[in-house]
């Protein structure tokens, strides 16, 4: 998947994600296509066939009664072997289409997981950031210039004006708790999605079928009852379109709620030693209230989609029959009991149909954004390998920047945040550098990212340094930007050898001090005790 992805992000194909799952999983998609098809027109001709049976049996006994020559016995067995054969494979194909969409499922969320993994490990710190690029950069005032330009063009055409030094991006960037939703909630409903699928379009084939099948058992009566179902799609169809939005809105909370989360957890000491529990459990209850009401509603929509479209196929029966009860014809019982087994058959379809429509939307909200994530800008290492070079390190020159303060949504999405013209207005004071007056929020004003000017240095092969000053110098900022975390704005990095970076946490398993320090390696004893030594 990951090098069907790649070759058609080079085509410029509009959704290399899609188009990548597509071709991974092809045989095995289609092949649960194929299996459900075949079930959707078995579930519509087992009853359609009954009326014939039925119509035997009436026959045979209206015969004996009348003592009548009885229908040839070989016709009815044939009707019965027939329907039961149409039931095997009904429930063969229902079985199997949805073994293979949970398998396709399991494997496209493992699949995608593996791709969000590897894209972490490169992904740039200007993405990270936000996406916004520096002004001090080349690249960016040519895309400011661009960007300019545009909005020039749409100020022209009666778009908004461009603001003063407007910077690119959408300062939301891709921080440890977005990637960490992207690979739990969004993967899963794009699991959930693969299963049941291809009920999106087999379940309108299936509901056409059953209309020509009961127009030819009811006449035009049948279409009465039809009218009724096609009255009540646009309705379901506006209703499925909400779901679309209020999922897009809920991924914000949720991101900005699994943020939080994540850095309560990474920093639960300072939490702990200052007394701030009651502070941000008070938060995370806020994040998780806004969640839970916006998923009540999306829920109750959903619910209510599905009371309607399981209600709908038994007034749309009720009105067929009074219709053809009025025209004066006579309700034979083939008639009667086959169009009501498709009526009821028409529950399956049209009752599913809600439900795999707005898991498709879910899961293609989540596509969108872990296509997003893939597409972003990945990390370049600016070193220059010498391996022959004199010196292990040299600095030349070298000045460095972190990329803008990361900034998240405002905490006001879906219902919260700045409403009346007087919050907003309050609000603008606090607007970060560059933001237009609808994007004001009220986050902190952003300071200018830490930078590193005019360094030289050598550092010299088997030696041990040490950089010693005060709080807030830049330590490890200097060994962030030997490490290539921090962005080169001049000069040039100069490394004799490969380079390992140990920040100052340390990652400590829940196992021996032996197994620790082996790191699942086989046991060399004399290696073993120079370590443990030094």
């Amino acid at each position: 998947m990951h090098a069907s992805f790649k070759r058609r992000v080079k085509n410029g194909d509009k959704y290399p994600l899609l188009w990548a799952m597509h071709e991974t999983f092809f045989k095995e998609f289609w092949l649960g296509g194929m299996c459900q098809l075949s079930s959707a027109i078995m579930q519509v001709l087992s009853p359609f066939t009954l009326r014939y049976l039925i119509q035997f049996a009436t026959d045979a006994y209206i015969a004996q009664v009348r003592g009548l020559p009885a229908p040839h016995i070989g016709k009815g067995i044939g009707l019965v072997i027939g329907i039961t054969a149409m039931q095997i494979l009904q429930s063969l194909g229902t079985n199997h289409f949805i073994y293979r969409g949970m398998l396709i499922g399991g494997m496209a969320r493992a699949s995608l997981i593996s791709l969000i993994y590897e894209k972490s490990m490169v992904i740039s710190g200007r993405a990270k950031a936000g996406g916004a690029e520096l002004e001090d950069t080349p690249a960016a005032r040519a895309a400011q210039k661009e960007a300019m330009k545009d909005k020039t063009k749409q100020k022209g055409a009666g778009g908004p004006a461009p603001a003063a030094g407007q910077l690119t991006g959408d300062g939301i960037g891709w921080g440890n708790g977005r990637i960490v939703n992207l690979m739990s909630v969004d993967t899963y409903r794009v699991d959930q999605a693969c299963g049941l699928f291809h009920v999106i379009w087999t379940a309108p084939l299936s509901c056409i079928i059953t209309l020509v099948l009961l127009v030819v058992n009811l006449t035009y009566s049948a279409l009465a009852g039809f009218a009724l179902l096609i009255l009540g799609m646009p309705l379901l169809t506006k209703a499925i379109k909400s779901l679309f939005i209020r999922r897009k809105s809920i991924n914000k909370i949720t991101d900005q709620r699994v943020s939080l989360t994540q850095e309560i957890l990474g920093s639960v000491r300072f939490v702990k030693f200052f007394g701030w529990e009651t502070a941000f459990v008070k938060r995370l209850e806020a994040f998780r209230a806004r969640e839970i009401r916006a998923i009540q509603v999306l829920m109750s929509i959903r619910n209510a989609i599905m009371a309607i479209s399981l209600s709908l196929p038994i007034f749309a029966s009720m009105l067929s029959f009074i219709t053809f009860s009025l025209t004066h014809h006579n309700l034979s019982p083939a008639q009667v009991f086959s169009s009501l087994a498709l009526f009821n058959g028409l529950r399956m379809p049209l009752n599913m149909l809600p439900l795999v429509i707005g898991q498709v939307t879910d899961a293609w909200s989540s596509l969108a954004r872990i296509q997003e994530f893939l597409l972003s800008e990945e990390r370049e290492d600016e070193a220059i390998l010498k391996p022959d070079g004199p010196n292990a390190v040299e600095m030349v020159d070298a000045a460095f920047t972190w990329e803008r303060t990361p900034t998240q949504d405002t905490e006001g999405t879906v219902g919260g945040g700045p409403k009346t013209k007087k919050e907003i207005k309050e609000a603008k004071h606090t607007k970060r550098p560059g933001s237009s007056d609808e994007d004001a929020s009220t986050l902190v004003e952003e300071r200018e990212p830490f930078k590193l000017h005019d360094i030289n240095f050598q550092i010299g092969r088997n030696e041990l340094v040490a950089i010693i000053g005060s709080v807030g110098s830049g330590k490890s900022s200097l060994l962030a930007a030997l490490a290539g975390d921090m962005r080169k704005t001049h000069g040039e990095v100069v490394l004799g050898a490969s380079r390992a970076f140990c920040p100052q946490y340390a990652w400590i398993q829940n196992s021996t001090v032996r197994e620790n320090i082996l790191f699942g390696k086989e046991m060399d004893k004399d290696w073993y005790t120079e370590v443990i030594n030094a």
